[in-house]
């Protein structure tokens, strides 16, 4: 076992040998305050090098495989139907690469500046998360990599003009109580997906469940919701209430809705677009929800048990969003207040 080495900086460091890259010689390096903590780091490396050393020649798509192969039962079928995704499409440098190469070279950083020129920051999170994952299943270590900063890109959310023009454009249409449902009640399309006449009790919607889609396109039933705040009940407006009684007597068995989300959000699509309307989202309506409840000053607390927000991190960092006039109206509100007091 390699000694440790002081530093100028006064830390100690051990180096190990990697391997071979492009016919140099790779090194990790291990630094720590003590003597003694470096070299137990990097014994403690060596030991799992040497556990892993099979798991070294398996190529990154091989290597996947095997994590979703042990995952399969654990995590959500549209949980293993991303990763799928990713692991066809994202990975076109490194696929065919041994762990053992992507542990030592600097093969995972080239993929992600690829990467990086089509695919937003949240999408590199998500494909060098599943590189790590991959790797830490196989005992490999994964070098540091540099990914894309943050983007903060503002997202289309109906204004509230432009939800009443929806409620009206809508009705009586095939897709009224999805749209409804999403708008009113702030349900998720899976979420929509997955009712049944069982789940409408009068003007009450309980959310439980959810219908998505996995690896092979199949719908599949989760029986629970995407968090524990994703359980709740919700109350419907009168009017919808009464077209979901409708419903229910049409299909008292099985999946209230026939149609799969993506052909309703294909839908909705075109009826935005024979309207004059923007290209919003079913996703949207949940926003717009979120942003009416705030405009209207309802408690952070509220907004979250009726949207089935598991955290206010996320409704702060995602959902809180004010409509224009409604901004125009405080800041109006604010210049009068100044104006009061200039005066004074």
């Amino acid at each position: 076992m390699a000694s440790a080495k002081k530093l100028p900086s006064g830390a100690w460091r051990v180096l190990i040998y990697a391997g071979m890259s492009q016919g140099k010689r790779q090194y990790k390096s291990f630094t720590a305050d003590t003597k003694k903590e470096a070299e137990y780091v990097a014994a403690e490396y060596s030991y799992k090098k040497k556990r892993g050393r099979k798991s070294e020649n398996l190529t990154f798509d091989e290597a996947a495989n095997d994590y979703l192969e042990s995952k399969s039962n654990l995590l959500s079928p549209s949980t293993i139907r991303g990763y799928r995704i990713m692991q066809r499409t994202a990975y076109t440098l490194i696929k065919d690469v041994c762990l053992g190469k992507l542990e030592v070279g600097d093969f995972i950083q080239k993929q992600m500046n690829q990467n990086a020129l089509k695919y937003s920051s949240k999408s590199l999170k998500n494909q060098f998360g599943f590189i790590s994952a991959v790797m830490r299943y196989h005992r490999m270590q994964v070098p540091d990599t540099t990914l894309k900063p943050d983007e903060h890109k503002s997202i289309l959310v109906p204004t509230q003009e432009d939800a009443q023009r929806i409620m009206k454009i809508i009705e009586g249409t095939p897709i009224e109580c999805q749209v409804l449902l999403a708008l009113t009640c702030s349900l998720r399309q899976s979420e929509i997906a997955a009712l049944t006449a069982f789940d409408i009790k009068g003007a009450k919607v309980y959310i439980h469940g959810a219908l998505i889609s996995d690896e092979h396109d199949q719908l599949v039933y989760k029986p629970f919701a995407k968090s524990d705040a994703g359980t709740r009940v919700d109350l419907m407006p009168p009017y919808l209430a009464q077209k979901m009684k409708a419903v229910c007597k049409l299909h008292p068995d099985g999946w209230l809705f026939q149609s799969r989300s993506s052909q309703v959000l294909k839908q909705f699509k075109n009826i935005l677009k024979e309207n004059g309307l923007p290209p919003y989202t079913m996703h949207s309506l949940r926003h717009c929800f979120a942003a009416i409840m705030h405009a209207r000053g309802v408690p952070d607390k509220y907004v979250m048990d009726m949207g089935g927000w598991a955290s206010d991190h996320v409704l702060k960092s995602v959902y809180q969003y004010t409509f224009k006039e409604e901004t125009e109206k405080i800041k109006k509100e604010a210049n009068q207040y100044f104006e009061n007091a200039l005066n004074k």
